[in-house]
């Protein structure tokens, strides 16, 4: 059997969109840490590719459970980006 390395072209949809929104919960959790203009634009297009990655997920519905899940996380994260926009004085 060849051994394959992992790359981001061999992620699944819903692994991509995990990754997505782990890294647009550490970028919410530097905006409200630092609620810079900056750092809030940050997240907001952190939290924006997460949405993208999340749908894409859902529509490839691998795994409905894992699915929720990753859908539940991304509500929380944009719960603490609402707080952090609050914060900010940029409240959508």
């Amino acid at each position: 059997m060849p051994n394959r390395s992992s790359s981001m072209q061999d992620q699944s949809p819903l692994s991509e969109a995990q990754d997505s929104v782990t890294k647009a919960r550490h970028a919410v959790s530097q905006a409200q840490s630092h609620p810079s203009d900056q750092m809030v634009t940050q997240a907001r297009n952190a939290l924006d590719k997460a949405e993208r990655a999340v749908a894409q997920a859902a529509q490839q519905d691998e795994n409905s459970i894992a699915v929720d899940t990753v859908e539940d996380d991304l509500r929380d994260v944009s719960s603490d980006f609402q707080s952090a926009q609050v914060q900010q004085g940029m409240e959508e």
